[in-house]
């Protein structure tokens, strides 16, 4: 399976739709099983450094194919802050899994809400089927 442009409209889509419900502006990043951004949708009135972060949260999860907020803990382990550094990875929680039949296809990352469990809320809205 691979993450299709499609499924990466419906996750910004319904992200975006869960984020104005809450009435927070937000940016929602997708990236595929490898890293690659796939998508980015940054809110009206967001804040520019939800950016970065929002694809840090994606990218960690990218890479440890696990939610972010299951793998927080690891951050201050040096293997963890290597990524943090060098590959831009955020252990915060907001990185969600994309699964397509149960497999890992990708992430989505959000950050910008009023509390790290708003980016997660968010992030799981954009991911679910």
């Amino acid at each position: 399976m691979e993450l299709t442009a499609e499924r990466v409209s419906q996750v910004l889509d319904q992200a975006h739709t869960k984020a104005k419900e809450l009435g927070l502006s937000i940016t929602i990043a997708v990236v595929d099983e490898t890293g690659k951004r796939r998508g980015l949708l940054s809110m009206e009135k967001s804040r520019f450094t939800t950016i970065e972060i929002a694809e840090g949260k994606a990218l960690a999860c990218a890479g440890v194919q696990k939610p972010t907020a299951e793998v927080v803990d690891r951050a201050s382990r040096p293997v963890f802050m290597f990524q943090m550094i060098h590959d831009k990875f955020i252990f915060a929680q907001g990185g969600v899994p994309i699964l397509e039949n149960g497999e890992f296809v990708g992430a989505c990352g959000v950050s910008g809400g009023n509390s790290p469990q708003d980016d997660e809320d968010i992030a799981y809205a954009g991911v679910a089927t």
